[in-house]
């Protein structure tokens, strides 16, 4: 087998990271933008030791899966992988994805994923984009990644944006922020009604019955549609034991912790972003929160610090809400000695948190469920609620 060669291949499933998996010879070959059950025509574009990448030429039969994508810049743009997929088979592929991570990865035997939680709407879901814009000789391009990630798509418009963001685009196309040929990168938020912050550098988000001041350049969960569901989750879980003293690790502008407020006695909320924590304190305080501190610092430095260790064996629980990296390793060091009761992991990178939850089980927590929320319909992305129970120190209740 070597480039160029053409095969015939029938797709067994979808990888983790979005590409159909078949067989030629029992030979792997990964093809972007498949769908399990197509029999395809295939031309081999790279191959390595154990595995091949071909690229479609001819769908031969199609999989009864298989739908239209809505996006014309579809198969070009690198932001969507699944458009070709019926969403409901997009849910099914991703609590596969999680399984096999955790087995594979995390090494958990029968890892516990539940069914994966839809998105209430599976296009023009995202509040915030975050758009190239770089200056050619023909003007401006604004728009997102190819699929090699070495040039700039230029769009018109994007589906799983919220519409507000598309009426934004088409206004930098005209009016030019960038004068520059170097790649510059653009946050651009959806107008929600009702919703703008007063002061410029702000962004203003409600959640439930709640409202939330956000930096401009900083983060906050992307999903409109999907984010209530998200906190209700992790409000369930914590309510599964005791609440007497929590720690929010990776906290943002607070939303886990303000909605855990009223449940809990006191909670610790660490954030390494300054901007980020002086608008939790605006948050909770607009909310009039009074048993939230939150705390500025790394969070593997914070939770080592006296006053955290202090609280070891007697911590109820411990909320983990890390980047795509996942937990650094002075954060699983820290929780070692810790040994909070129950940890709730929340993730959107399923490996890294597999990788990480194999090391808190083998410093004695039990993985009691992993739940699968569909933040990123149409994408290879999928948020992940692992919750882990001690089994070296009592529930306390």
């Amino acid at each position: 087998m070597q480039p160029g060669d053409r095969f015939t291949i029938k797709i067994e499933k979808i990888a983790f990271g979005g590409e159909g998996v078949g067989r030629i010879d029992n030979f792997v070959v990964f093809v972007p933008f498949a769908a399990p059950g197509d029999d395809l025509e295939i031309e081999i574009i790279r191959c390595k030791k154990k595995f091949a990448r071909g690229r479609i030429l001819e769908i031969i039969k199609a999989s009864p899966v298989r739908v239209k994508p809505l996006c014309n810049y579809y198969g070009n743009c690198g932001g969507c992988c699944y458009q070709h997929i019926a969403y409901n088979e997009q849910l099914q592929i991703k609590k596969n994805q999680v399984y096999e991570a955790f087995l594979k990865i995390g090494k958990i035997t029968a890892p516990p994923v539940l069914a994966t939680t839809a998105s209430p709407q599976s296009y023009h879901y995202r509040g915030k984009a975050q758009c190239h814009q770089i200056m050619t000789p023909g003007g401006s391009k604004v728009g997102f990644l190819d699929t090699s990630g070495g040039k700039i798509v230029d769009i018109e418009r994007c589906e799983i944006m919220e519409e507000t963001i598309n009426e934004k685009i088409k206004l930098l196309k005209k009016n030019v922020l960038v004068r520059k040929e170097r790649d510059s990168r653009l946050n651009v938020w959806a107008d929600l009604p009702g919703r703008q912050a007063k002061q410029r550098g702000q962004v203003l988000r409600r959640v439930k019955d709640k409202e939330f001041l956000i930096p401009a350049g900083g983060f906050f969960q992307n999903n409109l549609f999907l984010t209530p569901v998200l906190v209700d989750e992790v409000c369930r879980l914590a309510l599964s034991g005791r609440m007497n003293t929590v720690i929010d690790a990776y906290c943002g502008c607070g939303l886990f912790s303000i909605f855990l407020a009223p449940l809990a006695k006191k909670i610790f909320g660490l954030e390494l972003s300054p901007k980020a924590v002086q608008f939790a304190r605006l948050n909770a305080e607009k909310e009039k929160i009074k048993n939230v501190t939150f705390v500025c610092g790394d969070a593997g430095e914070e939770l080592l610090k006296k006053k955290f260790l202090s609280l070891s064996g007697r911590l109820d629980l411990l909320i983990l809400d890390p980047p795509r990296l996942g937990c650094g390793e002075s954060v699983l060091t820290a929780i070692a000695g810790l040994l909070p009761r129950r940890l709730i992991y929340i993730s959107c990178n399923p490996a890294t948190q597999a990788r990480d939850v194999k090391f808190l089980k083998d410093t004695g927590y039990h993985l009691s469920l992993l739940q699968p929320v569909d933040m990123f319909p149409q994408t290879q992305h999928i948020e992940v609620i692992a919750l882990m129970e001690c089994q070296t120190v009592g529930d306390g209740r």
